[in-house]
């Protein structure tokens, strides 16, 4: 009789890990995912801001490089970028 207890207690010891590293792992990987979620966030308000920068006249030397950067992971679009570079350009020679 004692052997098959101890044989439901190893069992039930193995289900009871097996159920807690499962969650674990669920845990982290959509933790992960938000994560993920929150930087694209906040790349995409960076990229909005340094297109409204661009498009208010005020330029540096690697916005052709950042905004390529964030149409390519399509955080903004390619008529926005030409939008604020059009803009930019006509606010910079006075038009």
């Amino acid at each position: 009789m004692d052997g098959w207890l101890k044989g439901l207690i190893a069992v039930t010891c193995v289900v009871v890990i097996g159920g807690i590293g499962y969650f674990v792992v669920i845990d982290r990987s959509d933790r992960h995912k938000s994560d993920k979620a929150a930087f694209r966030l906040s790349d995409a308000v960076f990229c909005r801001a340094r297109l409204s920068s661009i498009r208010a006249g005020i330029t540096s030397a690697d916005d052709v490089t950042v905004a390529d950067d964030c149409f390519v992971k399509g955080l903004v679009s390619q008529s926005d970028v030409v939008d604020a570079f059009e803009a930019g350009t006509k606010k910079r020679i006075g038009q």
